[in-house]
Protein backbone atom coordinates (compact mmCIF):
# COMPACT_ATOMS: atom_id res chain seq x y z
CA UNK A 1 0.00 0.00 0.00
CA UNK A 2 1.08 3.62 -0.54
CA UNK A 3 1.49 5.83 2.00
CA UNK A 4 0.09 9.34 2.17
CA UNK A 5 3.31 10.24 2.57
CA UNK A 6 4.81 8.81 -0.58
CA UNK A 7 1.80 10.28 -2.62
CA UNK A 8 2.94 13.86 -1.78
CA UNK A 9 5.95 13.09 -3.95
CA UNK A 10 3.69 13.34 -6.92
CA UNK A 11 4.32 16.78 -8.52
CA UNK A 12 1.48 19.31 -9.95
CA UNK A 13 1.31 18.10 -13.28
CA UNK A 14 2.02 14.68 -13.35
CA UNK A 15 0.14 11.93 -15.21
CA UNK A 16 -0.19 9.07 -13.33
CA UNK A 17 -1.15 6.94 -16.12
CA UNK A 18 2.42 7.57 -17.43
CA UNK A 19 4.96 4.42 -16.53
CA UNK A 20 8.26 6.76 -17.21
CA UNK A 21 8.91 7.24 -13.53
CA UNK A 22 8.76 4.34 -11.86
CA UNK A 23 9.47 5.90 -8.87
CA UNK A 24 7.26 8.99 -8.21
CA UNK A 25 5.69 7.68 -5.43
CA UNK A 26 8.51 7.28 -3.65
CA UNK A 27 10.72 9.47 -1.64
CA UNK A 28 14.19 9.42 -2.55
CA UNK A 29 15.59 7.71 0.29
CA UNK A 30 13.05 4.71 -1.06
CA UNK A 31 14.00 5.12 -4.18
CA UNK A 32 17.72 5.02 -3.67
CA UNK A 33 17.15 1.81 -1.21
CA UNK A 34 15.81 -0.10 -3.95
CA UNK A 35 18.26 1.09 -6.38
CA UNK A 36 21.03 0.23 -4.42
CA UNK A 37 19.62 -3.04 -3.43
CA UNK A 38 19.19 -3.73 -6.98
CA UNK A 39 23.32 -3.09 -7.66
CA UNK A 40 23.71 -5.23 -4.96
CA UNK A 41 21.69 -8.28 -6.53
CA UNK A 42 23.08 -8.10 -9.85
CA UNK A 43 26.93 -8.04 -9.26
CA UNK A 44 26.59 -9.90 -5.80
CA UNK A 45 29.71 -11.52 -6.82
CA UNK A 46 31.44 -7.88 -6.10
CA UNK A 47 28.74 -6.72 -3.39
CA UNK A 48 32.14 -5.76 -0.95
CA UNK A 49 33.49 -3.51 -3.58
CA UNK A 50 29.96 -1.83 -4.03
CA UNK A 51 29.72 2.21 -2.56
CA UNK A 52 26.54 3.71 -2.06
CA UNK A 53 24.83 5.33 -4.68
CA UNK A 54 25.68 8.89 -5.50
CA UNK A 55 23.04 11.08 -6.28
CA UNK A 56 21.59 15.02 -6.38
CA UNK A 57 19.67 16.77 -3.62
CA UNK A 58 15.86 15.83 -3.26
CA UNK A 59 14.88 19.00 -5.13
CA UNK A 60 17.21 18.49 -7.72
CA UNK A 61 15.45 15.18 -8.86
CA UNK A 62 12.60 17.08 -10.49
CA UNK A 63 12.79 19.40 -13.75
CA UNK A 64 16.09 17.88 -14.53
CA UNK A 65 15.21 16.11 -17.79
CA UNK A 66 16.84 18.34 -21.18
CA UNK A 67 16.64 15.22 -23.46
CA UNK A 68 13.79 13.46 -24.68
CA UNK A 69 11.68 11.47 -27.02
CA UNK A 70 7.79 12.10 -27.03
CA UNK A 71 5.08 10.35 -29.18
CA UNK A 72 2.66 12.68 -30.71
CA UNK A 73 -0.97 12.17 -31.61
CA UNK A 74 -3.12 14.08 -33.59
CA UNK A 75 -6.12 15.04 -31.53
CA UNK A 76 -8.68 16.52 -34.27
CA UNK A 77 -7.82 19.87 -33.13
CA UNK A 78 -4.38 19.78 -31.41
CA UNK A 79 -1.15 17.69 -30.69
CA UNK A 80 -0.10 15.94 -27.89
CA UNK A 81 3.01 14.56 -26.86
CA UNK A 82 3.71 12.23 -24.59
CA UNK A 83 4.61 8.28 -23.67
CA UNK A 84 3.14 5.50 -25.67
CA UNK A 85 0.99 2.68 -24.30
CA UNK A 86 -0.03 0.20 -26.98
CA UNK A 87 -1.56 2.37 -29.30
CA UNK A 88 -2.74 5.70 -27.74
CA UNK A 89 -0.47 8.61 -26.48
CA UNK A 90 -0.48 9.11 -22.43
CA UNK A 91 0.11 13.00 -22.70
CA UNK A 92 2.85 14.84 -20.54
CA UNK A 93 2.59 18.45 -21.42
CA UNK A 94 3.18 19.11 -17.49
CA UNK A 95 6.01 16.47 -16.63
CA UNK A 96 7.42 17.37 -13.17
CA UNK A 97 10.76 15.60 -14.03
CA UNK A 98 11.75 17.21 -17.93
CA UNK A 99 12.90 20.43 -17.57
CA UNK A 100 10.52 24.25 -18.48
CA UNK A 101 12.48 24.19 -21.49
CA UNK A 102 10.97 20.44 -23.01
CA UNK A 103 7.49 21.42 -21.22
CA UNK A 104 7.42 24.99 -22.57
CA UNK A 105 8.31 23.61 -26.29
CA UNK A 106 5.53 21.13 -25.56
CA UNK A 107 2.97 23.80 -24.79
CA UNK A 108 4.37 25.86 -28.07
CA UNK A 109 4.07 23.25 -30.93
CA UNK A 110 1.00 20.97 -29.64
CA UNK A 111 -1.25 24.08 -31.04
CA UNK A 112 1.32 25.64 -34.37
CA UNK A 113 1.51 22.32 -36.67
CA UNK A 114 -0.76 21.46 -39.36
CA UNK A 115 -2.98 18.25 -38.96
CA UNK A 116 -1.98 15.36 -39.27
CA UNK A 117 -3.77 14.83 -42.24
CA UNK A 118 -0.80 17.36 -44.02
CA UNK A 119 1.62 16.84 -41.58
CA UNK A 120 2.02 12.90 -40.28
CA UNK A 121 4.09 14.05 -37.55
CA UNK A 122 5.48 10.55 -35.17
CA UNK A 123 7.98 12.43 -32.60
CA UNK A 124 9.11 15.11 -30.71
CA UNK A 125 12.89 15.18 -29.84
CA UNK A 126 14.71 17.80 -28.07
CA UNK A 127 18.55 17.42 -27.11
CA UNK A 128 18.60 20.09 -24.62
CA UNK A 129 18.33 23.51 -26.88
CA UNK A 130 17.98 21.50 -30.39
CA UNK A 131 14.62 19.94 -31.27
CA UNK A 132 13.18 17.97 -34.35
CA UNK A 133 10.26 17.15 -35.81
CA UNK A 134 9.91 13.20 -36.88
CA UNK A 135 7.43 13.13 -39.80
CA UNK A 136 6.33 10.01 -40.71
CA UNK A 137 6.22 10.59 -44.95
CA UNK A 138 8.84 11.19 -47.43
CA UNK A 139 10.91 15.12 -47.32
CA UNK A 140 8.28 17.41 -47.94
CA UNK A 141 9.16 20.89 -50.04
CA UNK A 142 6.81 23.25 -48.31
CA UNK A 143 6.85 24.80 -44.70
CA UNK A 144 4.43 28.06 -44.36
CA UNK A 145 3.41 26.59 -41.28
CA UNK A 146 6.83 28.02 -39.92
CA UNK A 147 6.53 31.23 -39.14
CA UNK A 148 7.95 34.60 -38.04
CA UNK A 149 5.31 33.83 -34.81
CA UNK A 150 6.49 30.53 -34.49
CA UNK A 151 10.26 31.20 -34.91
CA UNK A 152 9.85 34.09 -32.11
CA UNK A 153 8.12 31.85 -29.85
CA UNK A 154 10.56 29.11 -29.89
CA UNK A 155 13.96 31.01 -29.92
CA UNK A 156 12.58 33.52 -26.76
CA UNK A 157 12.26 30.18 -24.82
CA UNK A 158 15.73 28.89 -25.69
CA UNK A 159 15.34 26.69 -28.91
CA UNK A 160 18.77 27.60 -30.86
CA UNK A 161 18.14 25.06 -33.60
CA UNK A 162 14.94 23.70 -35.35
CA UNK A 163 14.93 20.89 -37.47
CA UNK A 164 11.92 18.57 -39.47
CA UNK A 165 13.27 15.05 -40.05
CA UNK A 166 11.14 13.01 -42.65
CA UNK A 167 11.55 9.42 -42.24
CA UNK A 168 9.13 7.54 -43.39
CA UNK A 169 10.32 4.80 -41.39
CA UNK A 170 9.74 6.41 -38.44
CA UNK A 171 9.14 4.04 -35.10
CA UNK A 172 11.67 0.93 -36.69
CA UNK A 173 14.14 3.62 -36.16
CA UNK A 174 14.16 7.06 -34.79
CA UNK A 175 16.42 8.64 -37.51
CA UNK A 176 17.45 8.29 -41.05
CA UNK A 177 20.78 9.49 -42.97
CA UNK A 178 18.90 12.15 -45.42
CA UNK A 179 15.31 13.66 -44.82
CA UNK A 180 16.93 16.51 -42.65
CA UNK A 181 15.54 20.12 -42.90
CA UNK A 182 16.57 22.87 -40.50
CA UNK A 183 14.08 25.38 -40.57
CA UNK A 184 16.10 28.43 -38.24
CA UNK A 185 18.93 28.26 -36.16
CA UNK A 186 22.67 26.50 -35.45
CA UNK A 187 24.08 23.64 -36.91
CA UNK A 188 25.29 22.87 -33.29
CA UNK A 189 24.92 24.43 -29.63
CA UNK A 190 27.53 24.74 -26.87
CA UNK A 191 26.91 22.79 -23.61
CA UNK A 192 27.79 24.72 -20.32
CA UNK A 193 30.86 23.27 -20.76
CA UNK A 194 31.74 24.58 -24.02
CA UNK A 195 31.44 21.44 -26.04
CA UNK A 196 29.32 21.01 -29.43
CA UNK A 197 26.41 19.11 -29.43
CA UNK A 198 24.04 18.68 -31.75
CA UNK A 199 19.83 17.26 -32.58
CA UNK A 200 20.42 13.34 -32.31
CA UNK A 201 23.51 13.92 -29.76
CA UNK A 202 23.15 11.55 -25.86
CA UNK A 203 23.49 13.92 -23.34
CA UNK A 204 23.28 12.90 -19.69
CA UNK A 205 20.50 14.28 -18.08
CA UNK A 206 22.31 15.51 -14.74
CA UNK A 207 26.12 16.51 -16.12
CA UNK A 208 26.96 17.05 -12.09
CA UNK A 209 26.64 13.37 -12.10
CA UNK A 210 28.48 12.35 -14.97
CA UNK A 211 31.09 14.87 -14.53
CA UNK A 212 31.46 12.89 -11.09
CA UNK A 213 31.87 9.53 -12.82
CA UNK A 214 34.91 11.07 -15.16
CA UNK A 215 36.72 12.52 -12.46
CA UNK A 216 36.79 8.98 -10.66
CA UNK A 217 38.01 7.43 -14.01
CA UNK A 218 40.53 10.05 -14.26
CA UNK A 219 41.87 9.49 -10.75
CA UNK A 220 41.76 6.03 -11.47
CA UNK A 221 42.98 5.49 -14.89
CA UNK A 222 45.73 8.67 -13.85
CA UNK A 223 46.34 9.56 -17.63
CA UNK A 224 49.49 11.48 -18.36
CA UNK A 225 52.16 11.93 -21.03
CA UNK A 226 52.91 8.57 -20.68
CA UNK A 227 49.49 7.19 -21.31
CA UNK A 228 47.29 6.04 -24.45
CA UNK A 229 43.55 5.94 -23.60
CA UNK A 230 41.38 3.61 -25.86
CA UNK A 231 37.70 5.59 -25.09
CA UNK A 232 35.13 3.03 -26.64
CA UNK A 233 31.49 4.13 -27.45
CA UNK A 234 32.92 8.11 -26.78
CA UNK A 235 29.90 10.04 -28.19
CA UNK A 236 30.25 13.69 -28.58
CA UNK A 237 33.98 13.63 -26.96
CA UNK A 238 33.54 14.80 -23.53
CA UNK A 239 35.66 11.67 -22.25
CA UNK A 240 38.24 12.27 -24.94
CA UNK A 241 39.16 16.17 -23.33
CA UNK A 242 39.41 14.56 -19.67
CA UNK A 243 42.51 12.41 -21.52
CA UNK A 244 43.79 15.15 -23.64
CA UNK A 245 44.01 17.67 -20.47
CA UNK A 246 46.42 15.29 -18.61
CA UNK A 247 48.67 15.13 -21.65
CA UNK A 248 47.63 11.13 -23.01
CA UNK A 249 47.51 10.68 -26.12
CA UNK A 250 43.73 9.26 -26.90
CA UNK A 251 41.67 7.55 -29.55
CA UNK A 252 37.61 7.54 -29.79
CA UNK A 253 35.35 5.29 -31.64
CA UNK A 254 31.36 6.30 -32.22
CA UNK A 255 28.99 5.35 -34.50
CA UNK A 256 26.97 8.31 -35.63
CA UNK A 257 28.42 11.05 -37.90
CA UNK A 258 27.03 13.93 -35.64
CA UNK A 259 28.54 12.43 -32.72
CA UNK A 260 31.62 12.10 -34.42
CA UNK A 261 31.90 15.57 -35.75
CA UNK A 262 31.03 16.87 -32.60
CA UNK A 263 34.05 14.67 -31.06
CA UNK A 264 36.74 16.10 -33.88
CA UNK A 265 35.58 19.04 -32.76
CA UNK A 266 35.48 19.15 -29.07
CA UNK A 267 38.56 17.03 -29.03
CA UNK A 268 40.50 17.62 -32.30
CA UNK A 269 43.89 16.40 -30.66
CA UNK A 270 42.49 12.54 -30.27
CA UNK A 271 42.17 10.41 -32.95
CA UNK A 272 38.56 9.78 -33.82
CA UNK A 273 36.98 6.82 -35.83
CA UNK A 274 33.36 6.01 -36.79
CA UNK A 275 31.98 2.75 -36.71
CA UNK A 276 31.09 -0.01 -34.20
CA UNK A 277 33.41 -0.83 -32.05
CA UNK A 278 33.28 -4.22 -32.88
CA UNK A 279 34.70 -2.99 -36.96
CA UNK A 280 36.85 -0.85 -35.76
CA UNK A 281 38.96 -3.55 -33.53
CA UNK A 282 41.90 -3.85 -36.35
CA UNK A 283 42.16 -0.02 -36.19
CA UNK A 284 42.71 -0.29 -32.37
CA UNK A 285 45.04 -2.64 -32.34
CA UNK A 286 47.58 -1.16 -34.51
CA UNK A 287 46.83 2.13 -32.45
CA UNK A 288 47.72 0.47 -29.52
CA UNK A 289 50.89 -1.58 -30.70
CA UNK A 290 52.00 1.41 -31.85
CA UNK A 291 51.70 3.11 -28.66
CA UNK A 292 52.66 0.65 -26.73
CA UNK A 293 56.02 0.55 -28.91
CA UNK A 294 56.39 3.90 -28.38
CA UNK A 295 56.21 3.11 -24.15
CA UNK A 296 52.86 4.38 -23.51
CA UNK A 297 50.96 2.60 -20.46
CA UNK A 298 47.55 1.25 -22.02
CA UNK A 299 44.17 1.99 -20.50
CA UNK A 300 40.28 1.59 -21.53
CA UNK A 301 37.46 3.73 -20.57
CA UNK A 302 34.31 2.52 -22.27
CA UNK A 303 30.16 3.67 -21.65
CA UNK A 304 28.96 1.19 -23.93
CA UNK A 305 24.93 1.06 -24.98
CA UNK A 306 22.52 -0.86 -22.58
CA UNK A 307 23.56 -3.75 -24.32
CA UNK A 308 26.97 -3.89 -23.13
CA UNK A 309 30.34 -4.33 -25.07
CA UNK A 310 30.57 -6.40 -28.06
CA UNK A 311 31.78 -10.06 -27.71
CA UNK A 312 34.21 -9.20 -30.17
CA UNK A 313 35.54 -6.52 -28.56
CA UNK A 314 35.54 -8.08 -25.02
CA UNK A 315 37.82 -10.87 -26.38
CA UNK A 316 40.56 -8.28 -27.73
CA UNK A 317 40.05 -6.33 -24.50
CA UNK A 318 40.86 -9.38 -22.49
CA UNK A 319 43.19 -11.30 -25.06
CA UNK A 320 45.41 -8.77 -27.06
CA UNK A 321 45.15 -5.01 -25.72
CA UNK A 322 45.49 -6.03 -22.21
CA UNK A 323 45.02 -2.28 -20.74
CA UNK A 324 46.31 -1.88 -16.72
CA UNK A 325 43.13 -0.18 -15.86
CA UNK A 326 39.72 -0.16 -17.38
CA UNK A 327 36.83 2.13 -16.37
CA UNK A 328 33.61 1.34 -17.56
CA UNK A 329 30.51 3.06 -17.20
CA UNK A 330 27.14 0.86 -17.48
CA UNK A 331 23.70 1.60 -17.60
CA UNK A 332 22.84 -1.78 -17.49
CA UNK A 333 23.54 -3.88 -14.03
CA UNK A 334 22.73 -6.26 -15.76
CA UNK A 335 25.12 -6.43 -18.76
CA UNK A 336 27.73 -5.20 -16.67
CA UNK A 337 27.36 -7.97 -14.45
CA UNK A 338 27.99 -10.30 -17.29
CA UNK A 339 30.60 -8.00 -19.06
CA UNK A 340 33.03 -7.92 -15.71
CA UNK A 341 32.18 -11.75 -14.65
CA UNK A 342 34.05 -12.53 -18.94
CA UNK A 343 37.03 -9.69 -17.29
CA UNK A 344 37.24 -10.73 -14.55
CA UNK A 345 37.69 -14.75 -15.80
CA UNK A 346 40.81 -13.39 -18.01
CA UNK A 347 42.90 -11.81 -15.77
CA UNK A 348 40.96 -8.54 -14.25
CA UNK A 349 40.09 -7.49 -10.82
CA UNK A 350 37.39 -5.12 -9.80
CA UNK A 351 38.77 -2.48 -7.50
CA UNK A 352 35.79 -0.71 -6.73
CA UNK A 353 31.58 -0.28 -7.84
CA UNK A 354 30.29 2.89 -8.05
CA UNK A 355 25.54 3.22 -8.93
CA UNK A 356 24.20 7.13 -9.63
CA UNK A 357 21.29 8.06 -9.93
CA UNK A 358 21.24 9.17 -13.62
CA UNK A 359 17.59 9.12 -13.82
CA UNK A 360 15.71 10.27 -10.11
CA UNK A 361 12.30 8.67 -10.10
CA UNK A 362 12.83 6.10 -12.44
CA UNK A 363 13.55 2.79 -11.61
CA UNK A 364 17.40 3.12 -14.00
CA UNK A 365 20.67 3.18 -12.48
CA UNK A 366 24.10 3.53 -13.62
CA UNK A 367 27.47 2.24 -12.20
CA UNK A 368 30.78 3.10 -13.16
CA UNK A 369 32.93 0.15 -12.54
CA UNK A 370 37.31 -0.02 -12.23
CA UNK A 371 39.18 -2.67 -13.14
CA UNK A 372 43.37 -3.48 -12.86
CA UNK A 373 44.82 -6.11 -14.29
CA UNK A 374 46.14 -8.27 -12.21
Amino acid sequence: MVSIASMCNVRQGCNTQCRGCAHRLLSQQQSLEQKQGFVERVLASWVEKIHPIVSVNDEKRWRYRTSVTLSAEWTGTAWQFGTKSMDDVIPIHECPVHHPLVNKTVSILSSSLPASNTFPLAFLVLSKAQCTLVVKHKPMSEHSWFNAELYQQLSSIGIEGFWVHYNPSAGRRLFEKGGWVQLFGNKFSIDKLGLAYGPTAFQQQIPKLYLQTLTLSTKFLKPDLNTAVVDLYCGTGTSLTYWLKSGSRAIGIETGAEAVECANRNAPMATVLRGSCRLRVPQLAAWVNENRNDGKRIVLYANPPRTGIETEVLQWIAFYARPERIAYLSCSPGTLSKNISYLTSNGYWVEALYPFDFFPNTYHVECLALLKLQ
